[in-house]
């Protein structure tokens, strides 16, 4: 500043020094406004992941106590498909047939053999009824191709 700064009317210093302070109280509040609402965003993705994570043990639980009166449950097509994407599988082919006294799953897979373990220990864990049928694991290039039939028995 120049120095004919303190020859100015002191209501014009006052105003002036106001006036810096103010610009540098609104410059450091945007910048606190926006690290708050990238936290309330951070924080609101949490907690959709939360609720999501709530109602899969929620269905978890029902499913645990709808199969006290049978021992395991039995596995929607969708219920299938969100698992093996979670154990990194892909689907290869999917048939659904019906006879008289059963319902049909030919399935077949491509994927890593561990992968597919874990696929058939976390629907176990999550007490769902596997009945295999058919099952045959031959080895393509770099994985392997997996196919089986789930069979379900009518009630």
């Amino acid at each position: 500043m120049n120095r004919d700064f303190f020859y100015r009317p002191v209501w014009q210093q006052y105003a002036l020094c106001i006036l810096c302070c103010l610009a540098f109280f609104v410059i450091v509040y945007q910048l606190f406004i926006k690290e708050y609402q990238q936290q309330a965003e951070l924080k609101a993705e949490l907690y959709q992941q939360k609720i999501t994570e709530i109602e899969l043990l929620q269905a978890k639980v029902r499913r645990y106590q709808e199969s006290k009166n049978s021992l395991y449950s039995l596995i929607s097509e969708k219920e299938l498909a969100l698992a093996i994407e979670q154990n990194h599988l892909t689907l290869s082919s999917f048939k659904h047939y019906q006879t008289d006294n059963t319902v049909n799953w030919d399935i077949e897979l491509e994927g890593k053999f561990f992968d597919f373990m874990a696929l058939i220990s976390s629907l176990t864990d999550d007490f769902y009824y596997l009945d295999f049928q058919n099952l045959k694991i031959s080895k393509q290039e770099q994985q392997l191709q997996i196919m089986f039939t789930l069979l379900f028995k009518k009630a």
